[in-house]
């Protein structure tokens, strides 16, 4: 049995590597730069704009899971975002139909399912509603459309995954839920939100994905999710993590705008990636909340939320991310620390 990954260098194809080397699957990384793919792996060159790369990578495979995808809230990477999540997607069920590879898991995001005013655990039968709609959550509702639509279309069985607020490392760059961590850490204020959010781990996600390339039903979706936190339950778990105070005044969607602009701002003049976005701020004070029940009948058993958070911790404290001045007031706690992936160096 072969496995061909895409998006195997990022945080959650970087994990199902992991998963299925340590199951003993064979496994190809489909990838951009074959010196960057996964250890246990086999590279093969692929580009989700390539047609004909992603034929290549994917002959001999058994299964396909999908995970390549542009995960930003930046608003001058809309067209970058539709063409990566949809197009890509759209290329990637041909390919695998013309390689001859039956399944594919695709990776969506479980926002497709929609957010509710109030504490309100939702299902896989939601849908996007009157809430606010980043270009990133179209573009992911538009991905779960086509996947179905072109796996019907070529005779490819198609299940999707939809993972929520998926925390932890390696991670080659900070993807937005692990931004999340490291606003808090960095604002002096200790503020929070309204609002909450469903918390998971990225080992209990990419088990989840293995899980639904083995068992899923075709032209299903399934919720990849752990704990319901509110905003301020979620920032109090990283602020005793961390060993830092808080979280104090809980600041409305206004005011995380008003923020946003100004990293926006910034990170224009420096040429960097934004902290945080408008279009993120515009969904605080909305519950993302989720029931994973439906991919738990099929085996999925995801772990704590604090666990999630403290794996994330421990990778963003290695990190680049974190500046050494904020590293250095933190008192992590033992889990964090024990959390810590050890990686062995030659001498």
């Amino acid at each position: 049995m072969t496995v061909v990954v895409t998006g195997a260098t990022g945080l959650v194809g970087t994990q199902v590597c992991k998963v299925l080397v340590e199951s003993g699957r064979s496994v190809v990384a489909a990838v951009r730069n074959e010196a960057q793919s996964p250890a246990g792996t086999e590279p093969r060159f692929a580009r989700l704009d390539v047609p004909g790369s992603l034929v290549k990578a994917m002959s001999g495979g058994t299964s396909v899971i999908h995970c390549a995808a542009v995960y930003a809230y930046d608003e001058s990477r809309q067209d970058e975002i539709e063409q990566v999540n949809v197009e890509g997607t759209r290329n990637v069920v041909r390919a695998a139909a013309e390689a001859g590879v039956p399944r594919v898991v695709v990776t969506s995001s479980s926002v497709t399912v929609g957010s509710s005013a109030g504490p309100v655990v939702r299902d896989e039968s939601g849908r996007l509603g009157d809430e606010p709609v980043p270009a990133y959550f179209a573009s992911k509702v538009r991905q779960e459309r086509v996947a179905f639509e072109t796996g019907a279309e070529y005779g490819v069985e198609v299940v999707v995954a939809c993972p929520t607020v998926v925390l932890g490392g390696p991670s080659r760059r900070l993807v937005p839920s692990n931004a999340i961590l490291l606003r808090y850490l960095l604002d002096p204020t200790r503020s929070t939100y309204p609002g909450g959010c469903n918390v998971v781990s990225a080992g209990d996600v990419a088990r989840g994905h293995v899980l639904l390339a083995d068992v899923g039903v075709p032209g299903e979706r399934y919720l990849l999710g752990g704990e319901n936190l509110s905003w301020r339950l979620l920032h109090a778990t990283v602020a005793d993590l961390a060993g830092v105070p808080g979280p104090y005044a809980e600041v409305p969607s206004s005011v995380a705008v008003a923020v946003a602009a100004a990293s926006e701002f910034v990170a224009s003049r420096l040429g960097s990636e934004p902290l945080a976005t408008r279009d993120e701020a515009l969904t605080i004070g909305r519950y993302y909340w989720y029931s994973h029940e439906k991919a738990a009948a099929l085996g999925y058993s995801p772990g704590s939320a604090r666990q999630a958070v403290a794996e994330a911790l421990a990778w963003l404290l290695a990190s680049d991310h974190l500046p050494r001045w904020v590293r250095e007031g933190l008192q992590p706690m033992a889990e964090v620390r024990s959390a810590r992936r050890l990686v062995p160096r030659p001498l």
